[in-house]
């Protein structure tokens, strides 16, 4: 509702098609609502897939590169992508990619060989780069009248994922226990076909626009001053996150003595408080702009890597939790700041292309990190690889602040 609200006060109408022609456009159905059934499904993966590669006799290692084999794909189909969605259109990638995010995991649920089940995720990240190419392009559309609330609206959406991920636990345990590992993969499935539906049912706003020999490389992109600050906070945030998952469960478990049930209790902890900070960093970013709340985001969430470094080197375990609280806080807050600042400075044109600049930074950061993290804490330790993380958002925080406009 809140999101219907938004999209109704928008000054002026929509610049679509239909609008260009004089025509008034009824606002469009909040695309969020689409994604819940996908996203709850996928946070019934996160937890499950380290054990489905298990059932293949992968090793750690092996199980790392079964996660992040989904990014590998992306990195090579963000950029060509995001070109489709300014000339193709944004809602057919949006559609399309889901489906083929769907196929994907049916494919995975049925893979009878280790061979298959890669295959399987890289055809995965195939479809996510192509849907997330166009969803971002039509959230930038969407809310192109409204520049001054984009962050209010992005941070509603941040919201509905978040909670989606604090749901999908759950019920991909209670689908493990019932009919096993499997399932759950074929639950993501119907969740994708559910979101493909109601993608379906969103307008097209702007029109596609062929156009002969827009071959954008990376590098040229990456030319301007704001793309170069945005890649440089892409890096430390993606890298925050890698280190959740690849580092803190099991620093965890080592230095304080934590459960797989304690851990998963961590995890749904730290996603709701992500609920709160998405709403709290969509208004935050309105008021001050996405820089300054960026910027200040970077800087808290390297100070609380800081005191986790040190709380787990005086094994002080409320310490511990409570940096990585004020980590997923700032952490939640600066999502709709980046994503309003990615819109804000895209070239209009070539939105679709340059939204797909800090992605395929991320995903390169969220592809090799989980290795180099894994690499400090086997030979220097947990408190190395956690300073390591910290000294990372220092240093893309301030690069940012530099290079941005």
């Amino acid at each position: 509702r809140n999101m219907q609200l938004f999209l109704a006060r928008r000054r002026g109408p929509m610049r679509t098609a239909a609008s260009r022609d004089g025509r008034s456009s009824e606002p469009p159905p909040p695309a969020p609502v689409s994604q819940f059934p996908l996203f709850v499904a996928v946070g019934a993966v996160i937890p499950v897939l380290p054990l489905y590669g298990q059932e293949f006799g992968l090793s750690q290692s092996s199980v790392g590169l079964l996660v992040s084999s989904p990014s590998l794909a992306k990195l090579v189909f963000n950029l060509p992508f995001g070109r489709l969605a300014d000339t193709v259109g944004r809602r057919t990638l949006m559609v399309g990619g889901i489906l083929l995010c769907g196929l994907a995991d049916i494919g995975t649920g049925l893979a009878a060989s280790l061979p298959l089940l890669i295959l399987s995720r890289l055809l995965l990240g195939t479809g996510l780069s192509a849907s997330d190419a166009g969803a971002s392009a039509w959230v930038a559309d969407a809310t192109e009248e409204s520049p001054q609330t984009r962050a209010s609206f992005l941070g509603v959406q941040n919201a509905m994922i978040a909670s989606a991920f604090v749901l999908g636990p759950t019920v991909g345990g209670m689908l493990a226990d019932q009919f096993g590992l499997r399932s759950i993969f074929f639950a993501v499935a119907v969740g994708a076909t559910l979101c493909a539906l109601g993608y379906a049912a969103l307008p097209e706003l702007r029109q596609a626009s062929v156009v002969e020999g827009d071959d954008t490389s990376f590098q040229e992109l990456l030319q301007a001053p704001d793309q170069q600050a945005l890649a440089g906070v892409s890096v430390a945030f993606y890298t925050g996150t890698a280190c959740k998952i690849a580092l803190i469960p099991t620093v965890a478990k080592e230095a304080f003595g934590a459960t797989p049930a304690e851990v998963g209790q961590l995890f749904s902890a730290l996603a709701a408080l992500a609920i709160l900070g998405t709403l709290a960093g969509g208004r935050l970013t309105d008021a001050v702009g996405p820089k300054n709340t960026l910027s200040a985001c970077g800087a808290i969430c390297g100070l609380a890597y800081f005191g986790a470094a040190f709380a787990v080197q005086e094994h002080a375990k409320e310490a511990f939790l409570a940096c990585l609280a004020v980590w997923a806080l700032a952490a939640a807050v600066k999502s709709p700041a980046l994503q309003a600042f990615a819109i804000a400075t895209a070239p209009e044109d070539k939105r679709g292309a340059a939204l797909s600049v800090p992605k395929t930074v991320g995903d390169l950061s969220y592809t090799v990190a989980p290795f180099l993290l894994g690499v400090l804490d086997d030979r220097l330790g947990p408190q190395v690889a956690l300073l390591c993380c910290a000294a990372t958002f220092i240093a893309g925080s301030a690069y940012f602040t530099w290079r941005a406009s």
